[in-house]
């Protein structure tokens, strides 16, 4: 039974994602599996040496061959985190995987509609090919837009106002949300993956994840996601992109400039536990 004893810290919750991580990076270095901070825990790398000091999670991303080369080698042997993707749990409903301490439990306010078994965990996200030239790549990421959008809402308990995103937006995501109580995720999924998966990534000029939270940003030349270096993350050496600057350019702009105060806040919602 769940109770405050065992509640975990945004301090603990930190150190069992930095767990997580270095056990990623021994696993990828081992096999020769590339992959680099992504997002938020790159950018808490080159500004600040480590965790943004409002934030709370990690994330990374792969190239599609190597994402699903970790796939397959999680399936086969063990491992001290427990990889979740909608290739080994049929309710998992998100289009990246997540990398779990076992031992832990996460309760999500809003998220988690399937009530898959997490813990707190690493999410790794994978980079798809989408092309010869931007405008192919554009036309391409754009054509899963609807479908990306009604797997997110699927995933929501109830509707609930966006934190991020402008009031503008708000007819739109109730609508998303009205209509994602009547599809099936699996089905969405696999839509979305038909688009992308024919696509090589190694032969494609341009790439992008194509679940990330930024959308069209996400979109840079494949050798941005292809190179990689050591970079420092909490007094420790992980691989991130060589090119992290035009990645970061691209998705926050001034990403050295700190942003005002009231928006230095992390905007997830959800309670940790060990077991």
């Amino acid at each position: 039974m769940l109770n405050e004893q065992k509640n975990i810290s945004i301090d603990e919750l930190k150190k069992i994602e930095l767990d997580i991580l270095r056990q990623i990076h021994e696993v990828c270095t081992q096999n020769g599996f590339r992959y680099s901070l992504a997002g938020g825990t790159l950018l808490g790398a080159v500004r600040h040496g480590g965790f943004i000091p409002w934030d709370d999670d990690i994330d990374i991303f792969m190239p599609r061959p190597d994402y699903e080369k970790l796939i397959e080698y999680c399936k086969t042997h063990q491992t001290p985190f427990k990889l979740i993707c909608n290739e080994t749990e049929s309710k998992y409903s998100y289009l990246f995987a997540k990398a779990v301490n076992p031992n832990t439990v996460i309760i999500e306010e809003g998220s988690n509609r399937t009530k898959v078994d997490l813990g707190v965990y690493v999410d790794i996200f994978p980079i798809d090919g989408l092309g010869g030239d931007y405008e192919s790549a554009t036309k391409k990421f754009n054509k899963s837009k609807f479908l990306r959008e009604l797997l997110v809402a699927y995933n929501w308990k109830k509707y609930f106002r966006s934190k991020t995103r402008s009031i503008i937006y708000e007819p739109i995501r109730l609508m998303m949300f009205l209509i994602s109580r009547f599809v099936r995720h699996s089905k969405i999924i696999n839509k979305i993956q038909r688009i992308y998966r024919p696509e090589d990534f190694e032969n494609s000029n341009y790439s992008a994840c194509i679940c990330g939270a930024y959308r069209l940003k996400e979109i840079n030349s494949k050798e941005v996601y292809s190179n990689f270096t050591d970079i420092e993350f909490e007094g420790e050496k992980f691989k991130a992109i060589t090119n992290y600057d035009a990645y970061m350019k691209s998705i926050y702009g001034d990403y050295m400039k700190l942003p005002p105060k009231e928006k230095q806040k992390s905007h997830h919602t959800f309670v940790a536990y060990w077991k």
